[in-house]
């Protein structure tokens, strides 16, 4: 079976055409396409927030401005009170995972918040001295952290929220977060983002 030149021409043009015709159609939004899996170890939070606070007052009597703080990624850890042999545990994982990003450390800060980070200052200083640590966090923040949580059925204590350095909260691990999960989603972010930089 022989083709004629003229519907070769318009098979060779239509393969040519149809992706951009697609991409065109999703971009636009005629065409709903969402990933059935996405490769993330965390929960997004969808859309993600804007963090609810202005200034952390540091348990150092520093004001550390948000804005110094977002020109990071932000793991904020919500210490609970009494911060004891698990929290300890959880946060030497943080200190792990911080030393594992390797020359990206200086990309990303961890934030420790909470009644507990201030009953256990001597404690987690004692594991790891780069903490950002701060005292209670306020009404505001703490119905924000308390409203994600809640979505996915888990408590705000012990969890951790991860930041991105527009200021917005964009992922969550419940209290029993994997270290591992943590460190393969901040390699992940760190590889591809260029927001902090």
């Amino acid at each position: 079976m022989k083709i004629s030149p003229r519907l070769a021409l318009v098979i060779i043009a239509a393969l040519f055409a149809f992706p951009l015709v697609a991409a065109w159609l999703m971009y636009s939004g005629a065409i709903e396409f969402r990933p059935v899996e996405t490769r993330n170890f965390g929960t997004l939070v969808q859309p993600p927030e804007p963090m609810l606070i202005a200034n952390v007052e540091t348990l150092d009597s520093e004001a550390t401005s948000l804005a110094e703080l977002r020109e990071h990624w932000i793991v904020v850890y919500m210490v609970p009170d009494p911060c004891l042999e698990t929290c300890l545990q959880q946060a030497a994982a943080l200190r792990q995972v911080h030393r594992a990003a390797g020359r990206n450390q200086s990309r990303i800060r961890l934030l420790l918040l909470g009644r507990g980070a201030a009953d256990y200052e001597a404690e987690l200083r004692a594991v790891y001295p780069d903490f950002v640590l701060a005292g209670e966090t306020g009404p505001e923040l703490a119905k924000q952290f308390n409203g994600i949580a809640a979505l996915e059925g888990a408590v705000p204590e012990k969890s951790l929220y991860l930041v991105d350095p527009l200021g917005n909260i964009m992922m969550f691990y419940a209290a029993d977060f994997d270290p591992n999960d943590l460190k393969k989603d901040l390699k992940r972010i760190l590889t591809w983002s260029k927001l902090d930089e």
